[in-house]
């Protein structure tokens, strides 16, 4: 992700989750949140990519809140599709 579009979201449609990027201690950490929590927990209509990004946009600060607090605890998970660790929010954390 270019230093132009960093701040913009990304939807999965595979995963149905939303990827973005918090900064913490001088690194940016690759975050995502799936489109349950955003549902459950951060007022998203629907499950629907749509609804999920305006639910993001409309609770942004609390959502990066969380995922840097995720991040502080040391609760990184990975993957074989991302080489790198990431923060990924699920209802569960919250």
């Amino acid at each position: 992700m270019s230093l132009v579009d960093r701040d913009v979201p990304s939807w999965d449609a595979n995963n149905d989750c939303l990827w973005f990027q918090v900064d913490h201690r001088d690194q940016t950490i690759p975050c995502c949140i799936d489109a349950h929590c955003l549902y459950v927990a951060f007022g998203a209509r629907t499950a629907s990519a749509l609804d999920a990004i305006k639910a993001y946009k409309s609770q942004r600060r609390l959502i990066h809140s969380t995922a840097l607090g995720k991040a502080q605890r040391g609760g990184f998970e990975r993957n074989r599709k991302r080489l790198e660790a990431f923060v990924h929010l699920t209802a569960r954390d919250l």
